[in-house]
């Protein structure tokens, strides 16, 4: 369409059943626009991918700057040399070492998921997973970047992860309705307005985390506490984090790559789990073989001890 370019269409069919019938029609790739200025090229072919992602090219402001207000200039929306600089200085948190023991925490927030999904099958009817693994992947970040255990997680932190599941939702429809492309416009709507409030309640709760680990950092024991815990957290390696010339991120770099980090983490792994559940749940032979291959790796043990 000359003005909405593919929005009706996705609104009326739903944006997931449309591609997949556009992915079936154009066998490489097509375009999706959504409005005049908006487009997007879906890729489902490893070469035209590898053509594409070999160029190196901007990263594109008019998707990107959506996510400002809320994630500020973290990895997502860097590019350049300042995003080298934040890469640099965040890779020591995704050494292998930091990460195996949060197998673990993965492990504890499953178990507290599937528990919960024992309960609801009990009822013999069927019921949406995607909330239940979207809950158990935030709750497993909040752990992994705040270092927060069960018993820590507290009204605050409630309604942080409220907050972020707000703001996952109200990205999506954003970017789906090109009327809401204007930030003048979208400020006006009363979407735009709980967009702007969950983003508050989100940099209230990291900003505070932030503050309260700086302050505790100060106190030698506080200090020599943390170190000798099991493992560092996100935030931990962040504010000890520091490139050659020992200048460290400032807040706002820490934040934003905190809340970056939380949104990117959560929203594709919960999308990334549901959809491996549903093509095992239509594949059953494929389905069989992993059991089989995950119950040789387990042996009696219930999760997997690294």
């Amino acid at each position: 369409h000359w003005l909405f370019g593919h929005a009706q269409e996705i609104q009326q069919t739903g944006s997931l059943d449309k591609v997949v019938s556009w992915a079936h029609q154009f066998p490489y790739a097509h375009p999706l626009w959504l409005g005049q200025f908006l487009g997007f090229l879906n890729i489902y072919e490893p070469d035209y991918a590898k053509a594409v992602y070999g160029r190196g090219d901007p990263k594109a402001p008019d998707v990107y700057d959506f996510f400002l207000q809320w994630i500020g200039k973290g990895l997502l929306v860097l590019q350049g040399p300042k995003w080298y600089q934040h890469r640099k200085l965040l890779t020591p948190g995704f050494h292998y070492d930091v990460l195996k023991p949060y197998v673990a925490v993965f492990a504890d927030s499953t178990h507290t998921m599937l528990d919960k999904w024992e309960e609801k099958a009990r009822e013999d009817k069927s019921f949406d997973i995607f909330s239940d693994v979207g809950h158990m992947a935030l709750i497993s970040l909040m752990k992994c970047t705040f270092g927060k255990g069960d018993s820590g997680l507290g009204h605050r932190d409630s309604s942080y992860y409220s907050a972020v599941s707000d703001l996952t939702l109200l990205m999506q429809q954003r970017i789906e309705s090109f009327q809401y492309h204007n930030d003048f416009i979208y400020w006006l709507t009363p979407h735009g307005r709980r967009f702007l409030r969950a983003c508050q309640m989100a940099h209230d709760h990291t900003d505070q985390v932030i503050r309260e680990r700086k302050a505790a950092l100060k106190d030698e024991k506080e200090q020599e506490k943390i170190q000798s815990r099991r493992h560092l957290d996100f935030l931990d390696i962040l504010l000890g984090a520091r490139d050659e010339n020992g200048i460290k991120l400032s807040d706002a770099d820490l934040r934003a790559e905190v809340d970056t980090f939380m949104f990117e983490g959560h929203d594709t792994t919960t999308s990334g789990i549901c959809w491996f559940l549903y093509c095992m749940a239509l594949y059953p032979e494929h389905q069989h073989r992993c059991r089989e291959e995950v119950s040789e790796i387990l042996g009696n043990r219930d999760s997997l001890q690294w």
